[in-house]
């Protein structure tokens, strides 16, 4: 069977999200992958795909442009009448919405992840918002099958699809276990030794709120605390980054995995997400997690077992404070999210679902 997926975000969390897909299809799917380009420092032969995939780039931007638009169709529909794919697959919203314009008629089954839906960006007006949403709910009698990678984004599928299906964000324990044994971590906490060392990963943008980050940062700067953000992009010119805090810039993923791995804490400030790679890939590395109550967050963090919901400076602050005097506390946070991801978001559990998923598209078209 040939699979095309279709991505215009070919970055981040998306990114990783498509690896494991091809990971947990390999020699049952063959994987093709048409992909724009995002200026984040992604690799033109990003690591940790199977050698079979191929990697066909698309000129495609994120934002709408008729001109821009009718000519990533165009190059898609070429595509596709090349590769003759028996299933198309798009992933997040841009080529969502390309996607199913393309191919209205539904001749081939068609597959859309949202990997968190535009008419959720905090960044936007409303009129915007509704504008994405109204997209999406119009988009939503094309046939095909969404499949939401949260319960969240389930529900918010529902309200704007006829066949939704849910298989949540996976990861591949192997290469997080393989971060974690090349480093020479101590036991105890903090591993840094002095004070606690709290992280996250992320591109800076609007979603992913680094004013936040900053403001606890700058917050705990007299306390030892030190604060890391794996990932690059444009800080905002309103923005002081503290000394504490440093901005590494964009990371391959191996070293993105061993930088948080050195952390205490993983923090997510996010304002709205669909379901965080980065957040699980935190869990298992067995880090605590404070998180903003977003959607998609909120079913990472049980408050009290692996973590806390924060939702204001105030609040990530007392935590932390709170964590950095009780040890066993982030012993047994951490050990509570990696026992999370053990139970219900490994490649081997869910692997399954995704064969079974592009096998049987007319099963789920019907039923869901």
């Amino acid at each position: 069977m040939i699979v095309l997926h279709v991505v215009e975000s070919f970055s981040t969390g998306t990114l990783q999200a498509l690896r494991v897909i091809c990971l947990a299809t390999e020699g049952e799917v063959t994987n093709h992958i048409l992909h724009g380009s995002r200026d984040e420092g992604v690799c033109a032969r990003p690591v940790g795909f199977p050698a079979s995939v191929s990697f066909i780039p698309w000129p495609v931007g994120r934002e709408i442009s008729f001109r821009k638009d009718v000519r990533a169709i165009a190059v898609l529909r070429e595509t596709v009448a090349w590769l003759r794919p028996d299933r198309i697959h798009a992933h997040s919203s841009k080529a969502g919405a390309l996607v199913r314009i393309a191919f209205l008629g539904g001749r081939i089954p068609l597959f859309y992840s949202p990997h968190g839906y535009s008419f959720l960006r905090r960044d936007l007006s409303w009129l915007l918002r509704f504008t994405y949403w109204s997209i999406e709910r119009l988009l939503g009698f094309v046939p095909h099958v969404t499949v939401a990678c949260g319960t969240e984004e389930y529900v918010r599928a529902r309200s704007v699809s006829r066949s939704v299906v849910y298989i949540p964000n996976m990861l591949d324990l192997t290469s997080i276990d393989v971060a974690m044994a090349a480093l020479d971590l101590p036991v105890a906490f903090p591993k840094s030794r002095t004070a606690l060392l709290v992280g996250t990963a992320g591109g800076i943008r609007p979603q992913k709120n680094f004013s936040l980050f900053c403001a606890v940062a700058t917050s705990l700067r007299e306390t030892g605390m030190r604060f890391l953000w794996v990932g690059g992009g444009e800080i905002p010119p309103s923005v002081v980054v503290p000394e504490n805090l440093e901005v590494t810039g964009w990371c391959e993923h191996a070293e993105t995995l061993s930088r948080l791995a050195a952390c205490d804490v993983y923090m997510q400030t996010s304002l709205w997400e669909g379901l965080s790679i980065a957040v699980l890939e935190g869990m298992a590395l067995g880090l605590p997690i404070l998180a903003t109550p977003a959607p998609g967050n909120i079913e990472l963090v049980i408050d009290g077992y692996n973590g806390y919901l924060c939702s204001s400076v105030n609040d990530f602050v007392s935590r932390l404070d709170d964590l950095s005097k009780n040890s066993a506390t982030l012993v047994a946070f951490g050990a509570a999210s990696r026992r999370m991801i053990e139970q219900g978001f490994t490649l081997t559990q869910l692997a399954p679902r995704w064969r079974s998923l592009y096998r049987h598209y007319v099963r789920y078209r019907c039923y869901g």
